[in-house]
């Protein structure tokens, strides 16, 4: 393909070195050095010689290409066809490689970061998948490339490893492009804030009019990287809109001036359409299949939202109830550390009596502890599980414990842990469940002797013995 920039300026993809490394387009600069329009002329020039584009924007700037191509843009305020759900991005992919439909995408309309990467990441790859095959010519624009694939993912909203894949789908297809005949675009006002790997892959970047603050950046992140660069960071001050320092496949050329008269209006200073092209019968079966594909993932996640809504009040009730629970317990025991225990007779002889807020703790949180484990068990796949919450009940440790413990103390304290198996109490707890005093010699050496011999767990200010 040809892409003549200026009278002087004609990209050649038959030419060296365009024709045996493909072609990869950088466009670097700041607001209004003119790196937008010169990508819609890329893509213009694209779509006539029959190739199909695939443009990522977060300002609408590319809708006006409409009033001569037939294109779909999928969100935004000007232009639209149809909504841009970031959802079955098989059925994108789709649409361009097999059905010829280019798409513009304008991502501003996703909110969620997260999704919208997800959504890039898997398009790239089925994108790729399915152009192996068919090879077919496709021009890929993304605006604000480093906010796909930065340098570094620190501060970022999303995790690294959503970043990671992006990443990668991205160096696939800038390392790819001459096998799986496309020519990726990446624009950016902060080229330094780029992967280095992505960044250095282009063998046509522009670097068009910084501020003096970013112009030292781009010197020392961007063009140093560039052995036979004569450009300097200071030379891209003073550049008019339209100008541009070029440099192809490492080597300078001298300062070129776009000229070439665009075929559409500039998509920001005019954003509305005049005229819009006619659609032929394969991209309306394509816009007729996408929105279908789209009002059902509309409704999925309508419905998935309304029962996330219903199992989060029935948790928050939940919460509010063990709140009241524990209240009441803490309640209870200010009550028996003046009034005392009151005991409960067991039938047999050998176990320890239980204190009646032992009892009315344990039943309580047991019974709001079965009804959480519900709720969770429900959000979690049929695969996992949760252990089934069991009253508490003495085993045969007691039992071989009771005659070599050192103390009546020990003896009751173990008791109690076990009856409890599995709750957590703090030190200054046990001690007023048990009557004791949290501080005394008697009390302490008995929590010492169980830890040490592994009868009693210690995690954090809490002790328990492990279910």
């Amino acid at each position: 393909m040809k892409f003549r920039l200026s009278k002087d300026f004609l990209v050649d993809t038959d030419e060296p070195p365009w024709k045996t490394e493909g072609l990869r387009i950088g466009l670097w600069g700041g607001s209004g050095c003119g790196k937008s329009s010169t990508a819609a002329l890329f893509a213009e020039q694209f779509l006539t010689q029959g190739g199909t584009i695939v443009v990522f924007e977060p300002r609408a700037e590319y809708q006006t290409l409409k009033e001569k191509f037939d294109l779909v843009v999928c969100g935004g305020p000007y232009g639209k066809d149809l909504d841009f759900i970031p959802s079955s991005p098989a059925s994108y992919a789709k649409a361009v490689v097999e059905d010829g439909v280019s798409i513009i995408f304008y991502t501003s309309d996703v909110e969620d970061e997260t999704k919208l990467i997800e959504f890039v990441s898997k398009f790239l790859s089925y994108l790729l998948k399915y152009n192996e095959v068919t090879k077919r010519p496709i021009m890929l624009i993304v605006e604000e490339t480093e906010e796909y694939a930065p340098m570094s993912t620190k501060g970022r909203v999303s995790p690294p490893w959503v970043f990671s894949r992006m990443i990668r789908q991205f160096k696939t297809v800038t390392r790819d492009a001459r096998k799986l005949n496309i020519v990726p675009i990446s624009l950016s006002p902060r080229p330094q804030e780029i992967n280095f790997t992505i960044r250095q892959l282009c063998n046509l970047t522009f670097f068009g009019k910084f501020s003096p603050q970013d112009a030292d950046y781009v010197d020392r992140e961007c063009l140093k990287a560039y052995k036979h660069s004569f450009y300097s960071g200071k030379d891209l001050i003073d550049l008019k809109t339209g100008q541009f320092a070029v440099i192809t496949s490492g080597r300078p050329m001298p300062l070129q001036t776009i000229t070439e008269p665009r075929q559409t209006k500039h998509g920001a200073e005019t954003p509305k359409l005049e005229y819009v092209a006619p659609r032929t019968e394969k991209t309306r079966e394509a816009v007729t299949s996408l929105t279908e594909t789209i009002q059902k993932a509309q409704e999925k996640e309508r419905l998935e939202e309304s029962e996330l809504e219903k199992l989060r009040r029935i948790k928050d009730e939940l919460e509010v109830k063990v709140n009241n629970i524990t209240k009441r317990c803490e309640t209870l025991e200010q009550q028996a550390a003046t009034l005392g225990k009151i005991k409960i007779e067991t039938p047999t002889p050998k176990t320890e009596d239980v204190t009646f807020i032992d009892k009315v703790r344990t039943d309580a949180i047991l019974d709001v502890k079965e009804k959480v484990t519900a709720v969770l068990d429900s959000l979690l796949p049929q695969s996992q599980t949760r252990p089934v919450a069991t009253r508490p009940s003495e085993t045969d440790i007691y039992k071989v414990w009771e005659p070599k413990l050192p103390s009546k103390a020990a003896k009751r304290i173990l008791k109690f842990l076990l009856v409890n198996k599995g709750a957590r109490y703090t030190k200054a707890q046990i001690a007023v469940a048990l009557g004791y005093k949290s501080k005394s010699g008697t009390f302490n050496g008995a929590i010492s002797f169980l830890r040490q011999n592994n009868l009693i767990k210690r995690n954090g200010e809490f002790y328990l013995v492990e279910e």
